[in-house]
This record gives structure tokens, sequence and C-alpha cells, in this order.
């Protein structure tokens, strides 16, 4: 889940936008993929591992990159790390579109970004203790907050991770806006889930 904390270079956009016929097999592994389909794994293209480097492998019940995981500045719930993993290989199946210059539509990349949010926030579920849970689904409102935010920079095409500070000349200042407006956001919701956890904590020990 690399998108989560490796920002984009400013202003930079995500892969080619869609201009002809969209790769078929890509398409297919990605809905298969969102879908939790048993058949994800026949429909990953063949030469899929060739390219990059990897095989998909099982884990908890997804097809996922074995390679991925939770990336990110603060420490996520180990819950969320089959999801993430299995988001790396969404992503991964978008770039594989990508490369051979046949870019899926942005419903790829936002069905592979729902279908963490979806898995993520089911995790929070599982916990037994309410407090847990409500903690649990705040970190998972901010970990997908932070992918939504760069996705929609990206305008949902293919995911692209640059450093935020490159530069195509010397004697340019790097554009910061985007970087700040993106703090600000996971500011923002990182500042409202503190207000929910301190209310949740008031009315558990009111109740107790």
């Amino acid at each position: 889940m690399a998108a989560a904390v490796v920002m984009s270079a400013p202003g930079a956009m995500g892969g080619t936008a869609p201009t002809g016929t969209e790769n078929v097999a890509a398409a297919d592994a990605v809905r298969a993929l969102v879908d939790d389909s048993p058949d994800a794994t026949s429909l990953i293209p063949r030469d899929f591992g060739f390219k990059f480097g990897y095989d998909p492998a099982e884990l908890d019940g997804l097809l996922v990159n074995p390679n991925g995981g939770c990336s990110s500045p603060v420490t996520l719930p180990a819950e969320f790390e089959s999801a993430c993993k299995a988001h790396d290989l969404g992503y991964d199946v978008l770039r594989y579109a990508e490369r051979i210059d046949e870019p899926l539509g942005g419903w790829a990349r936002r069905s592979v970004d729902a279908a963490l949010n979806r898995r993520i926030h089911a995790a929070c579920q599982l916990r037994d203790d309410e407090f847990s849970r409500a903690r649990c689904g705040v970190m998972a409102d901010i970990a997908f907050t932070a992918v939504d935010v760069n996705s929609r920079r990206q305008e949902y095409g293919a995911p692209v991770v640059e450093n935020v500070f490159a530069q195509t000349d010397p004697a340019d200042r790097p554009n910061l806006w985007p970087l700040a407006r993106t703090v600000l956001g996971l500011f923002a919701v990182t500042a409202a889930s503190a207000v929910i956890i301190d209310a949740l904590r008031k009315f558990r020990r009111r109740f107790a």
C-alpha cells in the first residue's frame, strides 16, 4: 500500500489515460481481485511474474503481493496486512496494463482502492472490544484517506511513485502545495479521529 505513504511528485499524474482498448486480461484480473473471486489466480496475466519479479500468493483468502505490506509513517493495525498486500497486487496489475500500452480506465484504480477500504474496515470489526474496534476504524479511515487523496491527485491512472521533492530543473523550486494539501487533509482526519476516540473513552468511563 505504498500510495499511503510515498507521495508522488508534485503535480504528478498517474499513468497515461486510456485512449484505446483496455487490456482484457488485466481488467478481468482486477475484477476478480476486488470481488475476492476464487478464479483470481488463474486470471492473472501469464507474463505478470516475469515483468514484476514475483508470483502472487494467497494470504487470508486473498491473492496478494507477498512482498507488499502496509507502509505508513504511523503504525497501522496488524489486521490490515493482508488487505495492504492485496492492494499492492491490484496496483501492480494496473501498472502491468500501463506497461504494455493498454492502460485500464479510472474504474480499475477506484475498485482496487474501494476493496482496500472495505477489507480494512471489515478487519476492525473482528475485534472483540468496542473501543478497540472504534480505534481500529479510525486508523482505517486515516489509511484510506491517504490512499484516496493520492489516487485523486493522479486522476485514477496507473499508480506512479516518485520523490515529492523531485525537480526537472535544478533551478526550479519544488512545488510543495500538493503535498501541503495532502498533509492538511490527513491532519484534519487525524484531529477528528482524536476527538472521536476521546469521546468514546469518556463514554466508556461514564458507563463502566
